[in-house]
């Protein structure tokens, strides 16, 4: 049986990942621009996290 991830999973799992890699971005004390520019998250949703 194979299982097909729709655009829309797809979708929420790219956003998740990019989380992800903000959070240890913001971690490390990477300036927020750059955060921004790598993963392509708002400064308010970088924030948020």
């Amino acid at each position: 049986m194979t299982v097909d991830m729709s655009d829309f999973d797809r979708a929420v799992a790219r956003h998740e990942k990019a989380e992800e890699i903000a959070k240890k971005m913001r971690d490390a004390n990477k300036p927020i621009e750059e955060i921004i520019q790598f993963t392509g998250l708002s400064e308010k949703t970088i924030r948020e996290l």
